[in-house]
């Protein structure tokens, strides 16, 4: 599992947040809706990532009718062992802030923010599977490219079919992205001097 990151544009935003809440210019306006505004600039925060390892066989056993036949004439072995990352994300849409999600209470020095729910994406996944195992002895063929290239496709569509059965792995990325994101605005609105009460819709 990759370590979580806060993405670039993230600390961009705060310098932001913060120069918009200490600007004596702009003190007659509603502190919350400035907030919420600097808040939707950021549209998507990435907060977590998760790579995902499938592995996967070619081989000649398994085989079944004629092709079963002609196995069982060949001599050797025909294995090979492939495997293949995909790359999860976990992160929470600033932009779909509404009116109210952000609280101001000056007396009190409290912020509360009421934050959208964290998601998980599918970010992205290697161009090509990684030989991990390979042997081809006697009268067996070789495993052609694209023989790898539908392994590559069939693990693909298993890993998506586990992710929609089971949301392990997403409960675990959306775990660490409410910890992250629960203390990111916590430091940073403690640096401004306000206590803050974070919550997720």
């Amino acid at each position: 599992m990759r370590i979580p990151r806060v993405a670039t544009t993230v600390i961009a935003a705060g310098l932001l947040f913060l120069a918009s809440c200490k600007d004596a210019s702009v003190e007659a306006e509603d502190p919350a809706v400035r907030v919420l505004s600097e808040l939707r600039d950021v549209n998507r925060l990435s907060l977590a990532e998760m790579s995902v390892n499938k592995v996967g066989t070619i081989s000649d056993s398994g085989t079944t009718g004629f092709a079963s036949l002609l196995n069982k004439l060949k001599v050797g072995d025909r294995i090979g062992v492939y495997s293949y990352h995909t790359y999860l994300e976990a992160y929470v849409d600033l932009d779909a802030m509404e009116d109210g999600d952000v609280e101001v209470f000056a007396d009190r020095r409290l912020v509360k923010l009421h934050l959208p729910p964290i998601k998980v994406r599918i970010a992205g996944r290697d161009a090509t599977v990684t030989e991990e195992h390979y042997r081809v002895t006697g009268l067996r063929s070789t495993i052609s490219p694209a023989e790898r290239a539908q392994l590559k496709e069939l693990m693909n569509t298993t890993l998506r079919q586990e992710l929609a059965s089971s949301d392990e792995y997403g409960d675990r990325l959306r775990a660490s992205a409410r910890e992250k994101a629960v203390g990111y605005f916590s430091a940073l609105l403690q640096m401004m001097g306000y206590d803050s009460e974070i919550t997720f819709k």
